[in-house]
């Protein structure tokens, strides 16, 4: 049974007799062709479906980074309201409208990929 995924492939084979010299041009080349594929796929598995929990790193991803954007600019929004600190007065908003937009990309990119 011939198998479609797997190529033949065509390897040269060097025999060098150690008593000749390494200047000797005499040397046996012989092609022979290898019957088993250096990485075997088993039969009825498709490469890439194997772990489908790797597609929601990205998301996943997006929604952990927006989460700690949105929890850094409300900590920045409340230091700058109770005036406890010296907190410039757009830093906590700007980083809750990034970490606000990463969040619901993440949210809305979950059930994109369960399709």
């Amino acid at each position: 049974m011939h198998n479609p995924r797997m190529q033949s492939t065509v390897v040269t084979v060097v025999d060098v007799d150690r008593k000749t010299s390494c200047t000797s041009t005499n040397h046996d080349t012989q092609d022979t062709e290898v019957t088993t594929p250096l990485n075997h796929v088993p039969d009825g598995v498709t490469l890439g479906t194997n772990f489908p929990c790797w597609y929601y790193t990205r998301p996943i991803l997006a929604i952990l980074i927006g989460g700690v954007l949105f929890g850094l600019g409300t900590a920045l929004s409340l230091l700058y309201f109770t005036q406890v600190g010296n907190v410039p007065y757009l830093l906590g908003p700007m980083f809750l409208s990034v970490g606000l937009m990463f969040l619901v990309t993440g949210l809305v990119w979950v059930p994109m990929v369960k399709d």
